[in-house]
């Protein structure tokens, strides 16, 4: 993402929630950013990104997590979207199979 190496969208919601992963006390701890480093890497991040709003009414997807909705709604605003996420419950919806993947499926297709 920071090399612009692939496409990829954005949504302002997601972009909030790299932000507010990153500064748990948990994940800040290994990764080692303070704020103002979190908010410059994510910064140049949005830079190479393609930036897309949702619809504001609801697509008919359904997340498998509530607190994920946003990830669906971003997914329908484009159908050859795919989220690459390691998060074992959203990989598990079978509905939505074909367009999620694991990181380690989506770094194989691009050495490929």
């Amino acid at each position: 993402m920071l090399r612009a190496a692939f496409p990829f969208v954005l949504s302002d919601v997601l972009l909030h929630e790299y932000r507010a992963v990153l500064l748990r006390p948990k994940l800040s701890k290994l990764h080692g950013l303070n704020e103002a480093d979190i908010d410059t890497l994510l910064t140049d991040i949005a830079q190479h990104a393609i930036v897309l709003i949702p619809p504001p009414a609801p697509t008919g997807l359904t997340a498998p997590d509530p607190g994920d909705q946003f990830l669906w709604d971003l997914l329908a605003t484009r159908s050859d979207l795919v989220l690459v996420t390691g998060d074992k419950f959203l990989l598990q919806d079978m509905a939505m199979r074909s367009r999620v993947m694991a990181p380690q499926e989506f770094t194989a297709a691009l050495e490929h």
